[in-house]
């Protein structure tokens, strides 16, 4: 019974070893992240959309304030004012489709930790955000998509 039970608990740390490894990560170009998890594209969106929200910033508007659906994410005029009139504010928001001029690792950076390497943090009234890895990949594996 004893030898059953160690080979038991020697062939789940052998299907647990294979299982790990199937996870492996392809190596990246120098500044890359992988972002190839099933379904972060998709997680991307609906974080954007329905969470964080970035579209409502990132995309241009009609004149009756309607987001321009063909042009999500392709930055315009901030569409509130700043509640501080003496304090930093984005008049813009960037045009963040396929996150040109930024590498992975400085988007992963601003999404968790706030800021994106030697660049100048965003002003308000982006926040600081704090997402996990995971979500943060999620958001890029999108907006790359676009």
């Amino acid at each position: 019974m004893r030898r059953l039970l160690v080979g038991l608990v020697g062939l789940a740390a052998v299907v647990v070893g294979v299982k790990g490894a199937s996870h492996a990560q392809t190596p990246q170009p120098a500044g890359q992240t992988p972002v190839t998890a099933a379904g972060s594209v998709a997680r991307g969106e609906y974080l954007t959309h329905y969470v964080a929200m970035c579209v409502q910033c990132h995309t241009p508007r009609d004149r009756a304030g309607n987001l321009l659906e063909n042009q999500k994410f392709r930055g315009g005029p901030m569409p509130v004012q700043s509640p501080y009139p003496d304090r930093p504010f984005a008049f813009s928001a960037p045009n963040i489709a396929g996150l040109p001029g930024f590498t992975d690792e400085q988007i992963l950076q601003l999404l968790t930790e706030g800021r994106a390497g030697d660049r100048r943090p965003p002003e308000p009234p982006m926040p600081p955000f704090r997402m996990n890895r995971d979500d943060a990949l999620a958001v890029i594996a999108y907006l790359r998509s676009l």
